[in-house]
């Protein structure tokens, strides 16, 4: 989903983006600014909301009143996400947990990363802090999708700095190679890991305690480049600081070309036990209850191109 949302609330939406960055001047927390929202929200959201009421109260198990909260503030925090992507963030509070920690290992790991993420919370503050909080001496790459955007350049604009090289590699023919080659030679390779196979190959993995199908390319390139696995995942707090954490790295391991499908598999499994606690933590706050459905689809449809993004991301 990801920035596809964010352009077409751009478009529709943008008089409550613009609101909710006026009234952060006056309340800071972001407790009045998703009241305000949930106001705009019960006249701007669709009819059609059989997926996020599905998501909300068949998934989670949520009564109806608690899912139709979650539903109001699943609106308002794609607002968020909009007015990141735009540029408009009022306040840039944000707090990347351990972050030396985290810095000297990005600094000392001989290998190649590949940072993963979700569409969970600002997760271009997430990948900002990441950057601040490190010396970069290694090539950084992030995997987008094949159509180019305005909206694109200027958010990843954030991410990218004078001391540190973003290069952009787009889905298509050779993106996986040159991706896995980068990564052999210990560069970073950013990735998001919560997409159907629309976009790409999967590998089963449970979700929600369902069988799930989500893209393989982050575990997939992981294996096939040696490199270490950097979870990270973002959130807004009560306070509305961004809140970044680096979960435990999946260190890379040799294993034979036999054992390369059993090793993604793992690999896969271990992030969405992570994204889980996390989504289930901040529902709302995740922008693709959307494509679950795709996910928990048992059908696994396949693909010649790589399953390493979205055309949406």
């Amino acid at each position: 989903m990801g920035n596809m949302f964010v352009e077409r609330s751009t478009a529709k939406y943008r008089f409550v983006v613009a609101a909710l960055d006026r009234f952060a001047a006056f309340d800071p927390t972001l407790r009045g600014r998703r009241a305000l929202a949930r106001v705009a929200a019960r006249r701007l959201l669709p009819t059609d909301l059989g997926r996020l009421t599905y998501a909300f109260e068949e998934l989670l198990g949520e009564p109806a009143d608690a899912a139709r909260r979650l539903l109001f503030d699943w609106f308002f925090y794609r607002q968020l996400e909009a007015a990141s992507w735009n540029g408009r963030v009022p306040h840039r509070r944000a707090e990347l947990l351990d972050a030396a920690r985290v810095g000297a290992y990005v600094a000392e790991c001989p290998r190649g990363i590949v940072v993963a993420t979700i569409h969970l919370g600002d997760y271009l503050e997430g990948l900002l802090q990441l950057r601040l909080a490190c010396k970069w001496e290694k090539r950084v790459f992030v995997v987008r999708r094949a159509a180019w955007s305005a909206i694109e350049e200027r958010a990843f604009a954030r991410v990218a700095s004078a001391d540190v090289e973003l290069t952009v590699l787009r889905t298509g023919r050779g993106a996986a190679a040159a991706a896995v080659r980068e990564l052999r030679r210990g560069s970073v390779v950013i990735v998001l890991f919560d997409l159907p196979d629309r976009f790409g190959r999967t590998v089963e993995v449970e979700l929600l305690g369902r069988h799930a199908h989500a893209v393989r390319g982050p575990a997939e390139l992981a294996v096939l480049g040696a490199a270490d696995v950097l979870p990270i995942f973002t959130r807004y707090d009560e306070n509305g600081v961004v809140v970044v954490e680096a979960a435990p790295v999946v260190a890379a391991r040799s294993v034979p070309r036999e054992s390369h499908g059993a090793r993604c598999r793992e690999i896969a499994q271990r992030l969405w036990r992570l994204a889980e606690a996390r989504i289930r933590r901040d529902p709302a706050q995740w922008a693709n209850w959307l494509v679950v459905g795709e996910m928990l689809a048992t059908s696994n449809r396949h693909r010649d191109d790589v399953g390493v993004t979205s055309s949406d991301v």
